[in-house]
C-alpha cells in the first residue's frame, strides 16, 4: 500500500473511531478501571411490569450494541497502531 493510500485508509479509520466514540457516549460511559471498556447506561422507564420489561429489553439491546462497538473500536485502534508503527500488512508470528 503506497503512502497516499495508507494516509486515506488511516484517516478513514480515525473518522470511524470518532463515530464509534460518539455512539458509545450516547449509550454507555467509559469504565475508568479497564481501558477500552464501557458500562451501559441504564434508563429508568418506570415501575410498572411493562416498564420493567421494556427496560430489560433495552438494556439487553444496549449491552449487545456496546459489545459490538467495543470490538470494532479495538480492531480499529489495533490497526491504526500497526499503521503508525509501520507494521500494517506484515505477518506477525
Amino acid at each position: 500500500m503506497d503512502k497516499d493510500a495508507q494516509k486515506k485508509f488511516s484517516d478513514s479509520l480515525k473518522e470511524r473511531l470518532s463515530e464509534i466514540d460518539k455512539e458509545l457516549s450516547a449509550i454507555a460511559s467509559k469504565n475508568p478501571l479497564i481501558k477500552g471498556d464501557f458500562d451501559v447506561k441504564v434508563e429508568d422507564m418506570g415501575e410498572s411490569e411493562e416498564d420493567v420489561a421494556q427496560e430489560a429489553g433495552e438494556l439487553d439491546r444496549r449491552k449487545a450494541l456496546v459489545a459490538v462497538l467495543e470490538r470494532e473500536r479495538k480492531d480499529i485502534a489495533d490497526t491504526l497502531e500497526k499503521i503508525e508503527s509501520g507494521n500494517y500488512g506484515k505477518h506477525s508470528a
